[in-house]
C-alpha cells in the first residue's frame, strides 16, 4: 500500500516547478521548527523573583524548604531565588511560616569576589554595606529583636578637625511579639554601634521602633517615658474607637449594604489616676463602747445615836434629832454609766487610668431621606456603639448623596481593563484557529494535489491493451495459425468485444464496436480472431496460445495480470 503512495509523490514532486519545491521545503521546516517552538513555549512556566539579596545562608535554607515541597525554582545568582509566577505569593507565606529569611542581609562575604576593575567609590559604598549587615547580623542576635536596620552616615574627611561633621548612625527595630527593650538594652545597643563604627558615638545614635516610637533621640538621652506614655494612651484610644468604628459599620453594611456608608468614631479617655479615701456615719446605728456600775448601801441598828458618817451627824440638835429620830436607817445608791460610739465606714479606692469619658459616632448614609429609617439607624447605632448620652456620648445620623464620581471611574477602568483582556484573549483564540485553518488548508491542498497526480500517473497504466500492444513490436506467431477457440480472459481493461471474441462467442448487438484502426489492434484481438476457425480442443487451444503468448511477449502478460490485480484493490 505505501509503495503505490511513494511513486506517486515522488512522481508527482518530479513534475512540480523547482521553486514550488522550495517554498514547500522551506514552508515544511518553518512549521517543523515553529511548532515545537511554541508548544514549548505554551507550556513553559514562567517565573517571578520571589527574593532577591539574600544572603548564602538563607539562600541554603530557602532552597531546602523549596525542594521539600517539591516547588520548581531557579537560581539567578546566589542571592536571587525565582519561582513560578503563579506561586510567587504561596512561596512567601510559606518562607514566613518557617521564620525564612531570618536575615537579608550581605556581610563581608561581598568582598569575597572578584573586586577587580571597581573603583575607590565602589569600595567605600560596598565597606559601608557590608559594615551595616554586619551591624544588622549583631543586633538581630538579640532574643527581642525581631528584624532590624542600620543605616550609617560617614562624612568626608575635612582638612580641620573643627569643620569635620560627625559620623551618625540610625537603627531601625522591630520588636517581637510580647517582648519590650528597656533602656538597658537600647543603651547598650547604641554603644555596640558606636563601638564598631570609627569616629561614632554613643549620642549621635537614633533609635525608633518599627511603630515609630523614639528609643534614643541621638542626644544622649536613653528612653523618653513620658513621650512613651502619651503615644500608648493615643493608641488605646485609637483602638477603641476603631473598634467602635468596626461594629458599626459592620453593621450599617448588612443593613444598607457595603459603600452606602460612612462612620467615624471618636473616644476620649481619662488618663488620671485617683486615690480616695472617703468616711461615713450611720447615726441610726449604735454601738456600746463602755459601760460603768456603781452600787452603794448603808444601815445603823435599834435606837443608837448616830448617822451616818459624814457631816449630816455633826449637825444641830434638830437636824440631828430628825435623822436619829428613826429607830433603823437603810440607804443605798446605785449609779450606771454608758458611753456609745456612731457607726462609722471608711474606705479607699484607687481609680485606674484609661477610664471612657466621652465616646462621639458620625455616621453618614447615601441618600436616605425617610426620617423613620433614619431614626431606626440611629438606634442601632446607639446600641451598637454603645453611646451613653448621660455621660456625654454623642451621635449624629445624617443623610447625603454620595459622590460616587472616583469609585465609578474606578469600575469603568476595571471593566475597561477586562474587556481588553477578553479581547486579547478572543484575538489569540482566533489567531490560533486562523493558523490552524492555513495550515489545514495547506495540507488539504497537498493532499489534493497528491490525488490529482496520482490519477494522472494512473492514467497510462489504464489504457486500453490494444494501445498498449500497439506501442510492442509484432510478435512472431501472428502469421501462425491459430485455434478456432479463445480461452475466456476477463481482463478488466478490455472491452465487451474483446472479451467475447476470446471466448469464441459473438458479440452482442448491443454493446459498442471498438473504433481502433486495424493498425493498433492488440496482439490479443488478432489472437482471438484466429482463434475462432480453430478446429482442436478448447483446452488444448487455450493451453497453446497461453504458453506461446507468455514465451513470445510475457510483458502484454505481466500488464494484464496487473491491471487484473489493480482493479481488485479498488
Amino acid at each position: 500500500m505505501l509503495v503505490p503512495i511513494t511513486k506517486q509523490f515522488t512522481s508527482y514532486w518530479k513534475r512540480q516547478p523547482t521553486s514550488r519545491q522550495i517554498t514547500v521545503v522551506a514552508l515544511v521546516i518553518t512549521v517543523l521548527i515553529l511548532v515545537p517552538v511554541l508548544v514549548s513555549w505554551a507550556t513553559t512556566p514562567s517565573y517571578e523573583v520571589a527574593y532577591s539579596g539574600l544572603s548564602e545562608q538563607d539562600a541554603a535554607q530557602i532552597v531546602a524548604k523549596l525542594d521539600d515541597n517539591a516547588i520548581p525554582y531557579q537560581l539567578k545568582n546566589s542571592g536571587t531565588i525565582l519561582v513560578q509566577t503563579d506561586q510567587v505569593y504561596t512561596t512567601r507565606l510559606l518562607m514566613a511560616r518557617e521564620g525564612l529569611p531570618q536575615s537579608s542581609t550581605v556581610g563581608y562575604e561581598l568582598f569575597s569576589g572578584n573586586t577587580l576593575g571597581m573603583t575607590e567609590f565602589s569600595q567605600k559604598i560596598n565597606y559601608q554595606r557590608a559594615l551595616e549587615g554586619e551591624l544588622e547580623r549583631t543586633i538581630g542576635s538579640l532574643s527581642a529583636v525581631e528584624a532590624v536596620r542600620v543605616h550609617v552616615v560617614t562624612p568626608a574627611k575635612t582638612l580641620l578637625s573643627s569643620d569635620q561633621s560627625p559620623t551618625t548612625a540610625s537603627v531601625t527595630i522591630k520588636i517581637k511579639l510580647g517582648e519590650r527593650l528597656d533602656d538597658a538594652q537600647v543603651g547598650s545597643i547604641t554603644h555596640l554601634i558606636a563601638s564598631s563604627v570609627e569616629g561614632l558615638k554613643p549620642e549621635n545614635v537614633v533609635v525608633v521602633d518599627s511603630n515609630g516610637n523614639m528609643l534614643a533621640d541621638g542626644t544622649g538621652k536613653v528612653g523618653d517615658p513620658t513621650a512613651t506614655t502619651k503615644n500608648n494612651q493615643r493608641v488605646a484610644e485609637l483602638e477603641y474607637a476603631s473598634e467602635v468604628q468596626r461594629r458599626v459599620q459592620t453593621l450599617l453594611d448588612k443593613i444598607l449594604g457595603p459603600n452606602k456608608s460612612a462612620v467615624q468614631a471618636t473616644v476620649d479617655m481619662d488618663w488620671t489616676q485617683r486615690e480616695v479615701t472617703s468616711n461615713s456615719f450611720e447615726p441610726t446605728t449604735i454601738a456600746l463602747r463602755s459601760s460603768q456600775v456603781i452600787t452603794e448601801s448603808s444601815s445603823s441598828a435599834d435606837g443608837s445615836t448616830g448617822g451616818i458618817p459624814g457631816a449630816g451627824s455633826n449637825l444641830p440638835t434638830p437636824i440631828a434629832t430628825n435623822v436619829a429620830s428613826s429607830g433603823a436607817s437603810n440607804f443605798q445608791h446605785n449609779e450606771q454609766t454608758l458611753n456609745y460610739e456612731v457607726s462609722q465606714v471608711q474606705s479607699k479606692e484607687v481609680i485606674a487610668p484609661g477610664k471612657v469619658t466621652r465616646v462621639s459616632v458620625s455616621v453618614m448614609v447615601d441618600n436616605i431621606t425617610d426620617q423613620t429609617q433614619l431614626d431606626s439607624i440611629r438606634a442601632a447605632v446607639q446600641g451598637a456603639a454603645g453611646i451613653d448620652t448621660t455621660r456625654g456620648d454623642q451621635i449624629v445620623v445624617e443623610s447625603y448623596a454620595f459622590d460616587r464620581t472616583a469609585y465609578d471611574a474606578m469600575i469603568a477602568e476595571l471593566a475597561n481593563q477586562q474587556q481588553q483582556e477578553l479581547y486579547m484573549q478572543i484575538a489569540t483564540v482566533v489567531g490560533a484557529a486562523l493558523a490552524l485553518m492555513v495550515l489545514l488548508f495547506f495540507v488539504l491542498r497537498m493532499l489534493s494535489n497528491l490525488r490529482n497526480a496520482s490519477k494522472e500517473t494512473w492514467r497510462p497504466v489504464l489504457r486500453p491493451v490494444a494501445e498498449m500492444a500497439a506501442l510492442q513490436p509484432a510478435p512472431a506467431f501472428a502469421s501462425m495459425p491459430v485455434t478456432n477457440t479463445m480461452p475466456q480472459i476477463p481482463a478488466p481493461g478490455l472491452n465487451s468485444a474483446m472479451a467475447a471474441a476470446m471466448a469464441g462467442r459473438p458479440e452482442p448487438s448491443s454493446l459498442p464496436t471498438p473504433q481502433q484502426p486495424p493498425e493498433e489492434e492488440s496482439v490479443v484481438v488478432q489472437i482471438a480472431s484466429r482463434a475462432q476457425s480453430s478446429t482442436t480442443s478448447e483446452d488444448e487451444q487455450r493451453a497453446r496460445v497461453i504458453s506461446r503468448l507468455t514465451e513470445e511477449n510475457p510483458a502484454t502478460v505481466a500488464e494484464i495480470i496487473q491491471i487484473w490485480l489493480n482493479e481488485g484493490k479498488r
